[in-house]
């Protein structure tokens, strides 16, 4: 029972995040041959953390009760022996964690060990500080690794000049994504995450430091959100999107507010464009050797129904917020 409840002093919500991110870097940024294999197996190891997109650990009575008695019984540590007490301040300040990001409380207490070794790098910031910037450092590297992924895809409209085993791997594995519902976790992700909602969150329990500190968190939180959106947009640059995943993206557009001055953000002005692109049909007029085989893929013309259903839902939508 010990080792289901010990504790991974790389924080299991941002160490292997930043190693996903770093080994597609080097695979498919870097173009390093030793990397193609690690990818491999890092994207075997951590498809479910892609499928579910940012899930967090959930609340567990036995962990909580385990961090509680922390002071006088200690915790396991991974790769450890013995067990180590934890100070009251720290327990206090997992709870918190806990329920500010509500996340599981060995998972909390993780990035609080994690935020404490990393001090060093962040002069002047609290553990509890620097564990708000891992949290959402770990979900900016899972954010960005899965764009880089999708870019990284056989399609229409670009190629990274991968080797064919390289691609064949990461287009199989963003298929398997989108068959489990990428496009409506990614939209959902968009609607719920949001700089302002977050800081009063973090406000409340006085998760913000500095000036400076304000401004890293919620650079990460805009990057969250930029690089989902990007995600969307460069498969629908590479593979349009199916037709239920294009209703998606019309009911989600059709929700969206544009900026004092009348432009979409960054974020939006992405999706749309993802929609645009899911009616883009210029690469039947390229003379490319694969773009029979495009054609046989693009939901446009092989969906029975595809154009209809979506000129309908056009034609029937509420007017679109301003």
């Amino acid at each position: 029972m010990a080792a289901l409840l010990a504790v991974n002093s790389a924080a299991s919500l941002w160490g292997p995040y930043k190693d996903i991110w770093q080994t597609v870097g080097s695979a498919l940024w870097r173009r390093q041959p030793e990397a193609v294999h690690l990818l491999d197996m890092i994207l075997k190891k951590h498809k479910p953390d892609f499928i579910s997109l940012f899930k967090n650990p959930p609340k567990n009575v036995q962990q909580h009760e385990k961090i509680q008695k922390a002071s006088s019984e200690g915790v396991a540590i991974q790769g450890q022996q013995g067990t180590r007490l934890l100070p009251e301040q720290l327990i206090k300040e997992a709870f918190i964690i806990s329920d500010l990001f509500d996340i599981g409380e060995l998972s909390a207490v993780e990035l609080l060990l994690a935020g404490e070794h990393q001090q060093p790098h962040f002069p002047g910031l609290t553990r509890g500080l620097v564990a708000v910037l891992l949290y959402w450092d770990g979900k900016r590297c899972i954010a960005n690794s899965l764009r880089t992924l999708i870019q990284s895809r056989r399609g229409k409209t670009w190629t990274l000049e991968l080797s064919p085993e390289l691609v064949s791997m990461t287009t199989r594995f963003t298929d398997e994504l989108m068959e489990q519902g990428l496009t409506y976790k990614v939209l959902t992700l968009l609607s719920q995450i949001d700089v302002n909602n977050e800081f009063e969150k973090l406000q409340r329990e006085r998760g913000l430091g500095s000036e400076k500190h304000r401004k890293e968190v919620s650079d990460l939180i805009k990057e969250c959100r930029q690089s989902l959106a990007e995600s969307l947009f460069a498969w629908a640059c590479q593979s349009p999107l199916p037709k239920d995943d294009t209703l998606l993206l019309i009911g989600h557009l059709e929700r969206v507010t544009v900026e004092a001055n009348g432009s979409l953000d960054a974020v939006n002005l992405c999706l749309l464009m993802a929609l645009l692109y899911c009616f883009d049909t210029s690469f039947i007029d390229q003379s490319t050797e694969e773009r029979d085989d495009m054609i046989h893929h693009l939901p446009l013309l092989t969906e029975r129904q595809y154009v209809s259903t979506i000129h309908s839902r056009l034609q029937d939508s509420l007017p679109w917020k301003r």
